[in-house]
């Protein structure tokens, strides 16, 4: 979700220049500020729930993909978007067949990033709140000195780390164009 809605934004700031550097800085800002300082106020706003946990990843995975995705569309080079107009294309070819291709490697890059973030901070808010999820188990095995349970968990997450992006490389592959 993040990803989808994270790309949807760097493209709109991205075809929008007055957007884009209206927002660009605080976009930047959030991304490097420490999103665990956000805690209180989401705990505050959405009391102990999921929503909690599922705003504190949103917050810490939306910012690299934005960025990304602009820094991706901004950076494609000249001549193949001149290419492209010599061609007649429309702006939606020209999007579709030069931009947005030739942006995903960078767009895959705010992809990881994003996902890197949300993963450490939801497992760490599971922690915090001992609300559910691999966190509160991690926090309770922990807690009970199951030493192997623990590392069984903490294994556990790092194998879900890794599927996940080895989802995203097979996405990125099925997705970039040949070549």
């Amino acid at each position: 979700m993040i990803t989808i809605i994270g790309v949807l934004v760097g493209m709109l700031l991205y075809r929008f220049p007055l957007w884009r550097r209206a927002t660009a800085t605080w976009v930047a800002a959030l991304a490097s500020a420490p999103t665990v300082l956000m805690y209180p106020l989401f705990l505050v706003i959405f009391g102990r729930s999921a929503w909690t946990i599922i705003m504190m990843g949103f917050v810490a995975g939306f910012p690299p993909v934005v960025l990304k995705t602009i820094e991706g569309l901004v950076t494609t080079r000249s001549v193949l978007v001149n290419v492209g107009r010599s061609l007649n294309l429309s702006s939606v070819q020209l999007f579709t067949k030069i931009l947005f291709p030739a942006a995903l490697p960078t767009i895959f890059t705010g992809v990881r990033l994003g996902l890197i973030f949300t993963l450490i901070n939801v497992v760490g808010v599971e922690f915090l709140i001992n609300f559910g999820g691999l966190g509160q188990l991690i926090n309770d095995l922990a807690e009970r000195y199951d030493l192997p349970g623990t590392y069984a968990a903490i294994f556990f997450v790092i194998l879900v780390s890794i599927l996940f992006f080895i989802a995203i490389e097979k996405a990125e592959r099925w997705l970039r164009p040949a070549g």
